[in-house]
């Protein structure tokens, strides 16, 4: 099957949706959200002690909003895989008018099985990064501490107070809107430390979605043409 292209182009294309995603924006409500849900995970204990409670929060919004992407490309993908079985198939069996149904019936079978296991599957892994906050990356702990470079310097500017200042530019990030943040002096270095590591962190996830897929794509790939649609056809034999 001369269809390698074609996949690797929908990989790519998978990659590009994931990283268009308006939670890519490590900019979006900058640090609002992180103060709103560490007001609300207030306890008693140790100050300016980070809940990892909060860390998951936020996480699983991200995931569920990202969340059917990667089913709507599984979708897509066995949907163009079963195209191309079948134009295979007809063309191997189009003098064997007896087989013509029994293959296609094989196929629409097949592809039906390995679309609702791929299903299962992907539902699995999206599940998994709802809730696991875990790499073993070196590069989550190297990013998130240039990121956090930048904290006291912001944090100085917001407390001196200058009504002036709207917006700061922060390195690597762009301008951030500092207004309504200024009413929570407070939470702000929390808060900062949370969106830093949410965006390191985030990158390992979108990275690690598409990793995953693309290996998911070519197992079963591998599979569909090495075994499985031989042993499917003459099972309906």
């Amino acid at each position: 099957m001369h269809c390698t292209a074609r996949l690797i182009e929908m990989i790519n294309q998978f990659s590009d949706q994931l990283h268009s995603s308006v939670e890519n924006d490590p900019m979006r409500d900058f640090l609002m959200e992180e103060i709103r849900i560490l007001e609300e995970a207030k306890e008693v204990g140790l100050p300016k002690f980070l809940p990892r409670t909060a860390f998951l929060s936020i996480l699983l919004r991200k995931v569920n909003a990202i969340s059917r992407i990667p089913i709507d490309f599984v979708g897509m993908l066995w949907d163009y895989m079963e195209d191309v079985v079948m134009t295979v198939l007809k063309h191997h069996v189009e003098d064997y008018h007896q087989l013509q149904l029994a293959t296609k019936r094989a196929a629409n079978n097949l592809i039906a099985k390995m679309k609702e296991r791929s299903n299962v599957w992907t539902t699995e892994i999206v599940e998994m990064e709802k809730v696991t906050d875990f790499t073993c990356i070196p590069e989550y702990v190297s990013e998130w501490t240039k990121l956090m470079t930048q904290r006291d310097a912001l944090i100085g500017e917001i407390l001196k107070g200058d009504e002036r200042i709207g917006s700061i530019k922060l390195e690597g990030l762009g301008k951030i809107g500092v207004g309504v943040i200024k009413k929570y002096p407070h939470l702000l270095e929390q808060a900062f430390d949370l969106r830093m590591r949410m965006i390191a962190y985030w990158k390992i996830v979108l990275t690690r979605l598409v990793d995953v897929m693309a290996l998911h794509l070519q197992i079963s790939v591998k599979n569909l043409v090495s075994k499985d649609i031989e042993f499917e056809v003459t099972l309906r034999m």
